[in-house]
């Protein structure tokens, strides 16, 4: 038997597991206003498919080839498929969202990429939009890129 290890830092809990995909994530967000993203995965690349399971969220794709920002309200009741080529991410609209995403491919750290959310003007100003006055709940590795 293999330990999965749990991830956790200032914006909640990820917790991958394995199953019928190569792996199945978890991800608990206790706290409305916490963005994750923009993230994508090189080595292997991975698809995603995404599913709120409690609250919800504003859903992020950016097409790495044509900068292109594609944009979903999520909640419990609709899915989304995220391609290799498309970094992803999300910002909790509610407190207490959980959100998973079956991918293929296993989660490594070492090849996880992510742009920086400002740096995608669109992007920028919805959030900035969204949260108003209120706190964006950002772990220090999403605010300068890998």
């Amino acid at each position: 038997m293999e330990k999965i290890p749990t991830y956790k830092d200032e914006r909640g809990i990820f917790i991958p597991f394995k199953g019928g995909c190569d792996q199945f994530n978890v991800s608990i967000n206790p706290n409305k206003y916490t963005f994750r993203g923009m993230h994508y995965q090189t080595n292997p690349p991975q698809t995603k498919t995404i599913k709120v399971i409690q609250g919800s969220v504003l859903d992020f794709l950016y097409d790495l080839d044509t900068k292109e920002l594609k944009i979903y309200n999520l909640d419990i009741t609709n899915e989304v498929f995220v391609d290799k080529n498309y970094a992803h991410g999300f910002l909790t609209l509610e407190d207490n969202t959980i959100f998973t995403y079956s991918v293929t491919g296993e989660y490594n750290p070492e090849s996880e990429h992510s742009i920086v959310w400002n740096t995608i003007p669109e992007l920028k100003k919805i959030i900035n939009d969204t949260i108003g006055d209120n706190k964006l709940i950002i772990s220090d590795k999403d605010k300068i890129g890998k």
